[in-house]
Order: C-alpha cells, then sequence, then structure tokens
C-alpha cells in the first residue's frame, strides 16, 4: 500500500470539440501505473469527492487513481451546462474523459466509474458509448439518464425533489453570469427564497409560474422535471446493448431512486452488451435514504451492522474494483440486502428471490375504512359482495407526507409513526388480523385499486405500513398513480367520471419482516404531499392551475372488481 497520496488539483482535459474540462485527481505518490475510478459531478468536484459509498481516501491508499472531475460547464470546467447536457455531450465527455485517463501515464488502462444520484445517469451516459477503456461503474442511487422518472407514477412528479434540486444547480449558474458581468440580484433573491421557504415553495402554484422557473437559465431545469421526455424517447436513450461493464449498484429501501437502481440491475443482467456485463452485475441495499449510509432513520434503528462503518460499504466498493479492474478473484454476491424488522444482512443469486411466493391481500370493509379505527380489513380471502368506500379529496388540504422516500429540505425521510395521517377521513385503511407468526416481505410490490372518481383527471396513492402491538404504525414503502397517466406509456387519457378503472401503484421493492403480533396495513388516499405534487383534478395539463377542485373518490373491493396488494412473501424456513 502507498505511503503517502498525491493530489493534483484543476488538472485539464481537451474534449473533441475544444472544450476544457477539470478534474481534481487523489493518486499514489509513486512512479507505478495504476487502475483508475472516475467520478464525473455538476455539484462541485470539491464537495464530490466526500462519499459515504466510496472513501476516496481509501481508496487511494488501496492502490487507485480516483479522478473527479466537474462537467461540462459547472464550477472549474469551461462551456456551457443544459439541462439536456445528459443526452447530448455528456456522453462523449465521458468517453473522452476515460480514453484520456487511460493515456495517462499513472493510468494501467484500466479506468472504472463510480458515483451517485446525477452522478450515476452520468456514468450511464458514458458507458452507452462503449469506451474501451472502461472496465467497471459503480452507478449508486441513480437512474440511466436525466429526465427519466425514479419511479413510475403515470405522471405525477417528485415534488421535493424538483425543490431540492432546481436552487442547488441554480447557485453555480448565477456565479457565473455574475462573473461575466450580469446582474444576478433577482435571481440570487429567488434562490434564497426557494431554500430558504420549503413550505411556501411547495405550496406554490401555478407550477409553471415558480418563481426560480423564470430566469431562462432555470426555466429548462425546472421544465424537465414537470415534463419529462415521453416514454417512447427515453426507450430510445436506454442502449444497455452498448454496455460492456459489470456494475455495483447501491442504494436504500427509503431512497427516491430504489425502483429505478434495481430496473437498472435487472435491465443490465437480460440486455447488458457482454457476457462479461451481464453476468457482472451486483447490488447493495441497505435501510438507508437518499445518498447517506446510517443504521438510524426517521424514528428507527436499525442496529450496528445497518451503518457505514459495520456494513464495509466502501471496502465492497473497493472489493468490486479488486475484481473487475485488478482481475482479483474475489467472490461477490449478485444482491446482498438489509432485511428490516429482522435487521439482518442476507444474499441472493437473483431479484426477486427465486423462492418468492406471490400471495394477494384483498381489501375488505362494510363501506366504513376511512381512518385506522374504521372498518377495513386485509386478507387473503377474495370480496364477494361489499359496500365502497369513499373519500373526498381536497387537494387544498393534501395528505401530508410523513417519512417515507423524500428528499430535500423540510422533508425527514424514513420511518415515522403515521397516526396523524392515519386519522384522517380522506385516508382508507386496510388492516390484517394481528400475526400469529413473522411474514417476510422481500421484493417488488404493487397494489391493484379499482376505482371510480368524479374528476377527468386525478390521483390514487397506496402505503405499506407496519403496525405494532401499541397500535403505532411505521410506513415502509409508498407509491402513487395519475389517473391520466395510468397506461404508464407517456401519454395523457383524461378518464370519464363514475367509470370504473383498474389503477396498478407501483410501489417500488423492500425487505420487511413483519413481527408476531403485528399487523400489515394498506393506506389508500389521493396526495402525498410534498413528495408528489398535487393532482388539481380540472384535467389541465400539470403546471397550468393555480386552484384545484374537491373530488369524491370510490374504491371497490367486490367480485370483479377486487383491489388487493400483491405481496411477495418469503417461506418462514429462513434462519431468524
Amino acid at each position: 500500500m502507498p505511503s503517502s497520496i498525491r493530489v493534483d488539483c484543476n488538472v485539464p482535459m481537451k474534449t473533441r470539440d475544444g472544450t476544457i474540462l477539470r478534474a481534481d485527481i487523489y493518486r499514489p505518490d509513486d512512479n507505478s501505473k495504476h487502475p483508475a475510478i472516475l467520478f464525473r459531478t455538476p455539484y462541485d468536484k470539491s464537495l464530490s469527492a466526500q462519499s459515504d459509498y466510496l472513501n476516496i481516501m481509501q481508496a487511494a491508499q488501496a492502490g487507485y487513481a480516483i479522478v473527479v472531475q466537474d462537467v461540462r460547464g459547472r464550477f472549474a470546467s469551461e462551456g456551457e451546462w443544459r439541462r439536456d447536457s445528459m443526452f447530448t455531450v455528456e456522453g462523449p465527455d465521458g468517453y473522452d474523459t476515460v480514453e484520456w485517463i487511460a493515456s495517462e501515464p499513472w493510468c494501467d488502462g484500466n479506468v472504472g466509474s463510480a458515483g451517485g444520484s446525477y452522478l450515476a445517469g452520468l456514468q450511464w451516459a458514458t458507458a452507452m458509448e462503449s469506451p474501451p477503456h472502461l472496465k467497471a461503474m459503480a452507478p449508486w442511487f441513480g437512474i440511466w439518464g436525466a429526465g427519466m422518472e425514479p419511479r413510475p407514477t403515470g405522471g405525477a412528479i417528485l415534488l421535493t425533489v424538483a425543490l431540492a434540486a432546481t436552487p442547488m444547480m441554480a447557485v453555480d449558474v448565477a456565479n457565473r453570469l455574475e462573473r461575466d458581468g450580469n446582474d444576478v440580484t433577482e435571481l440570487r433573491h429567488a434562490i434564497n427564497w426557494a431554500m430558504d421557504n420549503p413550505e411556501e415553495s411547495a405550496d406554490f402554484l401555478p407550477l409553471k409560474e415558480f418563481p426560480l422557473a423564470q430566469f431562462d437559465r432555470i426555466r429548462e431545469t425546472w421544465n424537465m422535471r414537470l415534463y419529462p421526455p415521453p416514454a417512447s424517447e427515453q426507450s430510445k436513450r436506454q442502449r444497455f446493448e452498448n454496455v460492456m461493464t459489470p456494475c455495483f449498484y447501491a442504494c436504500g429501501w427509503y431512497d427516491i431512486i430504489e425502483w429505478a437502481t434495481f430496473e437498472s440491475y435487472k435491465m443490465m443482467r437480460e440486455r447488458g452488451g457482454s457476457a462479461r456485463a451481464r453476468q457482472g452485475q451486483h447490488i447493495l441495499v441497505g435501510p438507508w435514504m437518499h445518498g447517506k449510509v446510517h443504521d438510524f432513520l426517521g424514528a428507527l434503528n436499525f442496529g450496528q451492522f445497518a451503518g457505514i462503518r459495520q456494513a464495509q460499504v466502501s471496502e465492497q466498493n473497493i472489493a468490486f474494483f479488486d475484481k473487475y479492474l485488478r482481475g482479483m478473484d474475489i467472490e461477490i454476491p449478485a444482491v446482498r440486502y438489509f432485511v428490516m424488522g429482522r435487521n439482518r444482512w442476507q444474499t441472493a443469486d437473483d431479484w426477486p428471490l427465486p423462492q418468492t411466493q406471490w400471495q394477494q391481500f384483498f381489501f375488505h370493509s362494510r363501506g366504513n375504512a376511512n381512518t385506522a379505527t374504521g372498518d377495513g380489513e386485509l386478507s387473503r380471502d377474495e370480496p364477494s359482495l361489499e359496500n365502497p368506500d369513499i373519500f373526498v379529496y381536497d387537494p387544498h388540504r393534501p395528505v401530508p407526507s410523513i417519512g417515507g422516500r423524500v428528499f430535500g429540505t423540510g422533508v425527514v425521510p424514513g420511518p415515522l409513526e403515521q397516526s396523524r395521517v392515519e386519522q384522517r377521513g380522506d385516508v382508507l385503511c386496510y388492516s390484517s388480523a394481528e400475526l400469529v407468526e413473522e411474514v417476510e416481505v422481500t421484493g417488488p410490490l404493487q397494489v391493484h385499486l379499482f376505482a371510480t372518481t368524479s374528476a377527468r383527471d386525478t390521483d390514487f396513492t397506496a402505503k405499506l405500513v407496519d403496525v405494532y402491538p401499541d397500535a403505532s404504525a411505521f410506513n415502509i414503502v409508498e407509491g402513487i398513480t395519475r389517473a391520466s397517466g395510468r397506461k404508464m406509456n407517456g401519454v395523457r387519457e383524461l378518464v370519464t367520471p363514475g367509470e370504473v378503472n383498474e389503477y396498478v401503484i407501483q410501489m417500488g421493492d423492500t425487505s420487511q419482516v413483519f413481527r408476531k403480533g403485528h399487523r400489515i396495513r394498506i393506506e389508500i388516499s389521493s396526495s402525498n404531499f410534498p413528495m408528489f405534487d398535487r393532482n388539481l383534478n380540472t384535467g389541465n395539463p400539470i403546471g397550468e392551475d393555480a386552484r384545484g377542485v374537491s373530488v369524491t373518490q370510490t374504491i371497490y373491493h367486490q367480485a370483479g372488481y377486487a383491489s388487493y396488494i400483491d405481496l411477495p412473501i418469503i417461506p418462514s424456513s429462513r434462519e431468524k
């Protein structure tokens, strides 16, 4: 191992169109050649070098050269950054950077990449250009392209993400404009207002007139969140067949991008561009939020083995690069995941788990499932003739987001007690009987909801909850479907008021043990705000309206219209 680390700051490289990009390089202070790991970031390379997932000094001590580069038009790099850069210049820029690194005298020609969130998308853009010296990549908690939604919602947007990302990206825009002699007083005022007032920012209507979105350089960033590319356009950009590299994914069960991380893993197993790539897919999932590794999240303590030291997240990333950049004979499981409720790590050869038993748990009531004290029930028995449940959804009094897969200022992610939500009349609660033995739910979840609405467009939400013997209730995973996007094809199709439709609510993946004496609960409503934007129920396109209207929602659970959740149950033979 090297005794000292050399740091070179603002090292320039020239792209094919002559743009200068700058990087900080951390490498062993010797004359040897080393494998390299590239981070490309729009968030300032001096900050992005700090990661819970890979300690760059630890990696440098392990014999790697770490290159952290500002992307085009951000911070120390030249050129212009645009919101659509991911689809235009980032792939070629990434390709040029990988090949430049491989040609440097301190590199042995083996290059990997790493980074989370937007940095993961940058890796996909690079890998889909097939640079010959890119041998491995670690796209943590990320998507395969900016504008691709982190999870299927039918058109509902992750509002807290938009509210956090837009002012964050705007800061460097303001700095660059000011350096060029422009007056940015009003822009900085809008940035500060958005950062200082998270609740007012979330409440602001109409969305298209959000103050920061009125500035030319910021408008496209905001609009990309409101109006992502249609599914057909996204699919053209998902050129997994061009990706030749093994991948090490990592994310949290309470991560906003958990679903997309698993989708990337599954797509590469199926469509990766080489046998080495298809067979070299690995994923690590803990009880974590977006970008952070902690043993304590929300209101629950998951034990020391969930924390950054005991989970050895950085060490696992280094082992991955040792295997695929250095050719070391190291066994790495395809899937390593944390079972919440049991608080233990498990490994698997595939996902969903091969031993999964899919079981439908049906909704029941006598027409009064409103609130946790209503008569809603959840069981394996199929319904016959039952009264539907009815509630009124007022978009100006939305159900608040309490915990969950949220990200940004003013919201707390993770598992939190849900009693305040479950006292509302616009929240339906369907609860199982007390469990006589523990039940493990591990894998992807879907709710199939048969419903009518009095509107042309609206939302339906679902939440899986663990109810303790003392009646306290903690959220596990949630989802939403916008009625006009119920077909998940990117095409808006308004509904006919009063017409029964089936709404499939994709809730992503989880791993949770419901203990003996606990109950499994499903909450159904029409808002989860500000995690998601409110549907104002007018039928107009998103962002247009300053006021919404209240609507009546009817949830059916009867023969022919049996609403249910499909749970991935793991047999109880597993070691406890």
